[in-house]
């Protein structure tokens, strides 16, 4: 597993992951040196960059400021030994995931989580990708672009896995000192994507539709579901494993294993029986379940980390070999109220 935080949170969750903390947890991959802005990306993709603005995405860095928000920011940030509220944006505890940052002269935040905490730092794809005259072949665009730091919306493992780094704390202080929720309340990729962080304005045939914000192909909710619920399993696991306070007063290891058992014994077995069993099932979620199954959740870190290795890279596998069409059977399990109203251009 890549241990990385990679900023992708909604400031209603008021999430704060903290960088280089006592799990190893590492600083973020979005490095402000190749932060551009929005601004940029609105040059090309003017509808995207409103839905963001429509969001509670772009207010994240008003966690501090919000009237919904800032008596918990303090109390939280007073746990933790930041003594002025207003040091909030400047201190990594918070920045990696309520901010984007951005290295010109000077560090500065310019926004709260935005296109770039997503789609990566955009300095050395920001061109290739829009160059449809002098690169008229759109894979061709695609894979430069990708070897320049680029996220596509279709990397469905890739796009996930910056979610669950910031949407499950892996630091136990910030939760069993600092009060910090350990998780995101009922957090899953088909509600969050299909709500107010929709803005697909492209179909099947890349024709673009400036005027329609496209709702979430099926397909891709069912990966999403999927791909989803194995992640908050490798996730939980990981911090299960990271945490050394035991007991109902310390509900860090509590949360990650509660989840992780939940999982494991409920709903990845649920999932495989609609899909026709272990003999008809993608292989992957059958050995996701195998590994989950023969991992003791009370047992050795060194071998829940090493259960969790393996369960990455099953995910990887599966988001790899699935478009979604074969998985139709647990469309009753997908979820049914988006998080949020999405935007109408």
């Amino acid at each position: 597993m890549k241990n990385r935080v990679t900023i992708s949170l909604f400031a209603t969750g008021l999430f704060l992951v903290v960088a280089g903390q006592s799990n190893g947890q590492a600083i973020s991959t979005l490095h402000p040196e190749n932060v551009i802005g929005s601004e940029r990306c609105e040059e090309c993709h003017k509808e995207e960059v409103l839905a963001w603005k429509a969001s509670t995405h772009s207010r994240s860095n008003n966690v501090h400021r919000d009237a919904k928000t800032k008596e918990r920011a303090a109390e939280i940030a007073t746990k933790m030994g930041i003594k002025n509220v207003n040091d909030i944006p400047a201190h990594p505890l918070c920045t990696e995931c309520h901010f984007t940052r951005q290295k010109t002269t000077v560090l500065k935040v310019i926004s709260g989580v935005s296109c770039e905490s997503c789609h990566g730092g955009a300095k050395n794809y920001r061109d290739v990708h829009g160059k449809k005259d002098e690169i008229p072949d759109r894979a061709e665009r695609q894979k430069r672009s990708k070897a320049a730091g680029m996220l596509y919306p279709h990397e469905t493992y890739k796009v996930a896995e910056n979610c669950y780094n910031c949407h499950i704390v892996r630091d136990e202080k910030l939760v069993n000192v600092g009060g910090h929720k350990a998780r995101s309340d009922s957090f899953n990729l088909v509600d969050w994507t299909a709500g107010e962080l929709r803005h697909n304005f492209y179909d099947t045939s890349y024709e673009r539709h400036e005027k329609e914000n496209l709702d979430t192909r099926i397909e891709r909710k069912r990966l999403f579901f999927t791909v989803g619920m194995t992640l908050d399993l490798e996730y939980s696991l990981r911090g299960l494993a990271s945490g050394v306070q035991k007991g109902s007063n310390f509900p860090f290891r509590t949360t990650m294993g509660k989840r992780a058992y939940d999982i494991i014994n409920k709903e990845l077995p649920a999932v495989i029986a609609k899909l026709g069993g272990e003999g008809a099932a993608p292989k992957e979620l059958v050995e996701i379940q195998k590994i989950g199954k023969g991992t003791k959740l009370t047992g050795d870190a060194a071998d829940i980390v090493k259960a969790a290795d393996a369960i990455n890279a099953q995910i990887e596998a599966f988001s790899a070999s699935q478009d979604g069409t074969g998985l139709g059977a647990i469309d009753a399990f997908l979820p049914k109220n988006p998080k949020g109203t999405p935007y109408k251009p």
